[in-house]
């Protein structure tokens, strides 16, 4: 008789995902509304998908291409990071990535070493627990106020010299909280201060209500150094099934 050939130990300490477990619950109750997971309702822009009409018909875009991704898309990014998130980019790289997850896993790949801490504010978005634990890293959890807004003063109380990065998911995945500019601040200097790094999530970037702002950390002078920014074309503009992410 065979035996299954086992998974890594790494693979067997990450939880399951929960989105098909909540995707069973809503089939097998109709009527349910699902609050489980950010889709949008909305298709990609019509000037999306002729652009994709005419990228597909080149022989040359089924290639190897550059591995930041291909200058058109390099220069819209830029543009609009420039644009709409005031970045600083004097010396910041874009990698165009399969998805925002995608560029997460590879980030922690980059910066941390198995056994680092990386801090993740509660409620945290479940995919990049599992992407710390994937890595050998431990999160270390901080709780929110009432809010849902991150208490500074627990953060730093929870950095310790094993601490490598600070995640923020602005506006927040899952609460839907908006960081003011005020507390983003404060995170990012408290990461330039510490020496580690601040990861700011920024997928759902368009999704804000009334008169609240979204802000980038990524802005602030000098931030470059120390901070790592990811956006997503999932949500804004109805991408989710491509896969297409960027981070600077």
């Amino acid at each position: 008789m065979l035996n299954d050939a086992p998974t890594s130990g790494r693979i067997r300490s990450v939880q399951t995902p929960v989105i098909p477990f909540v995707q069973d619950l809503v089939t097998a109750n109709p009527g349910t509304i699902p609050l489980g997971q950010g889709v949008v309702h909305f298709p990609p822009p019509t000037e999306a998908i002729q652009q994709l009409r005419e990228f597909g018909g080149d022989p040359d875009h089924h290639l190897y291409g550059p591995l930041e991704g291909i200058e058109p898309l390099q220069v819209a990014i830029r543009q609009k990071l420039q644009r709409e998130n005031a970045l600083d980019l004097d010396d910041s790289a874009i990698v165009v990535t399969a998805g925002s997850n995608m560029a997460f896993l590879q980030a922690l790949l980059t910066v941390a070493d198995p056994g680092d801490e990386i801090i993740l504010f509660l409620p945290y978005y479940f995919n990049q627990e599992m992407a710390i634990r994937m890595v050998n890293c431990v999160p270390v959890f901080v709780p929110t106020d009432a809010q849902h807004q991150p208490d500074v003063g627990a953060l730093e109380r929870a950095i310790t010299p094993r601490t490598r990065v600070v995640v923020t998911v602005s506006p927040n995945n899952p609460t839907g909280a908006v960081y003011p500019e005020t507390t983003l601040r404060q995170i990012n200097r408290l990461c330039a201060l510490r020496g580690i790094y601040h990861f700011s999530d920024e997928a759902y970037e368009y999704f804000t209500y009334a008169d609240v702002l979204h802000f980038s950390p990524g802005s602030i002078h000098g931030a470059y150094r120390h901070t790592i920014s990811f956006f997503s074309l999932s949500k804004s503009f109805g991408f989710a099934g491509w896969r297409v992410g960027y981070v600077v």
